[in-house]
């Protein structure tokens, strides 16, 4: 299935780089750009979602705390109130599911360059991991993990972008002393950009959100705990990953003040005729 959708995700950032003179460093970049854009209308969805239910916490606590005795009236209610304010409660997650595939299509077309973006025949790749190798007989997952080496070592695909940093180099093998060829230390500023604009980045969905201190609280473990990991992936796969999540996060933050500046101008107007109904 991840094959699939790389093969699907790799045919796209191949056109793309085919039309930008064989460029991978902005192929990545014009792709993150693309399903940012092609995201955009579920992300509205989700940002508006999150602030109607802010909109409705007034008459959502009174319904709780009104039958708080009875559970399933207070379900029923509950049910109502979003129904009549067209809601849906699910409808926040909709965008982080889509780009799960997303992610993981990403994290084989960056090890596997060649086969989803070159689309070297499997019989030429298999010629240049015996030559690697220096061995006749090759598995399927030596020509698989090898495929960044040889695509660097023959330049197969221009990776290079600049003061020497590659989008091949994973900056975890900086520490690696099996390593011949070591990524150029500033490599490492990728993975902790990723953390910082992470964390700007929920920041900035919180204070949009106009979450109460105690939601605030509750997310207070998640605000860390994702930048940290997303940090740690950018520094454990090939820097192309981490460009594609640092890019990301970047139109993340612009789209998020945009969308959520629009539709706190219409919240605004629906709060009052809200309360006013639930007096």
């Amino acid at each position: 299935m991840i094959a699939a959708i790389a093969s699907f995700f790799g045919l796209i950032i191949r056109l793309i780089y085919q039309l930008v003179n064989n460029n991978y460093f902005l192929s990545i970049l014009i792709f993150t750009f693309l399903t940012k854009l092609i995201l955009f209308p579920l992300t509205w969805m989700q940002i508006k979602s999150t602030q109607k239910i802010q909109d409705i916490a007034p008459l959502d606590k009174k319904i709780r705390d009104k039958y708080k005795n009875d559970k399933n009236k207070q379900a029923e209610e509950l049910s109502k109130l979003y129904a009549e304010n067209k809601i849906n409660p699910m409808g926040g997650c909709l965008p982080l599911l889509i780009q799960i595939p997303i992610i993981l299509g990403m994290f084989a077309i960056v090890r596997q360059p060649l086969t989803y973006i070159v689309q070297t025949p499997p019989e030429e790749i298999k010629t240049y991991t015996q030559e690697l190798l220096n061995k006749e007989n090759v598995t399927e997952a030596e020509m698989n993990s090898n495929e960044l080496v040889i695509a660097k070592e023959k330049s197969l695909i221009d990776m290079d972008v600049a003061l020497g940093i590659n989008l091949g180099d994973v900056p975890a093998n900086i520490m690696n002393k099996d390593v011949n060829k070591k990524p150029n230390p500033v490599s490492i500023v990728i993975p902790v950009l990723t953390v910082i604009f992470s964390i700007i980045l929920n920041k900035i969905t919180q204070k949009s959100s106009n979450m109460s201190e105690e939601q605030i609280e509750m997310q207070k473990s998640m605000n860390f705990t994702m930048p940290l990991l997303s940090g740690f992936i950018a520094f454990s796969m090939p820097l192309a990953l981490g460009i594609y999540w640092l890019f990301g996060n970047i139109l993340s933050i612009i789209q998020q003040l945009i969308i959520a500046k629009i539709i706190k101008k219409d919240s605004s107007k629906e709060v009052l005729a809200l309360n006013k109904g639930g007096k």
